[in-house]
């Protein structure tokens, strides 16, 4: 098992990290939120056909090219995902974003760090667009406002 200097496992480390930054799940973010941010801002339900698409964003653009002999079934997660999109201009032109928490089995650093980020524009594919360090500056602040996530910048 890895130790961190504190005497932590990495997997303890990302428990405490998810617990600390995600207190409560997006779903529990009232839709009422998401009218008050100015309608531009809408917080949405994540499905396991969302969850999926975004583990497989994240196994495909970034972690099997360093790890080419790792499997796709071995991405765990998103978890602790927050989920919502920005409305656009007219149909079509919403863009969709997520933020959660993902890993390798069998890898422990993997889930260090975090939140993650994803995008996705109208009906198009989802974008991994990394590792934040806990910093969403990446992340619409009308979407962290419903999310009630603090942003770094």
């Amino acid at each position: 098992m890895t130790r961190w200097a504190g005497g932590f496992s990495v997997a303890a480390m990302a428990a405490i990290t998810v617990t600390a930054f995600f207190p409560t799940a997006a779903s529990a973010v009232p839709s009422s939120l998401a009218s008050q941010a100015g309608g531009t801002a809408v917080n949405l339900k994540l499905t396991e056909k969302i969850r999926h698409g975004l583990a497989d964003a994240f196994w495909k653009q970034y972690y099997r090219e360093y790890h080419p002999a790792v499997s796709r079934n071995k991405v765990d997660g998103p978890k602790n995902v927050y989920y919502g999109k920005i409305k656009g201009a007219g149909a079509g032109k919403d863009v969709y974003w997520a933020v959660g928490f993902i890993g390798v089995k069998g890898n422990p650093i993997s889930y260090q760090d975090g939140p993650h980020v994803w995008r996705k524009r109208s009906h198009g594919s989802w974008s991994y667009r990394g590792d934040t360090g806990g910093c969403l500056a990446k992340v619409p602040r009308a979407l962290l406002k419903i999310w009630r996530l603090p942003s770094c910048d």
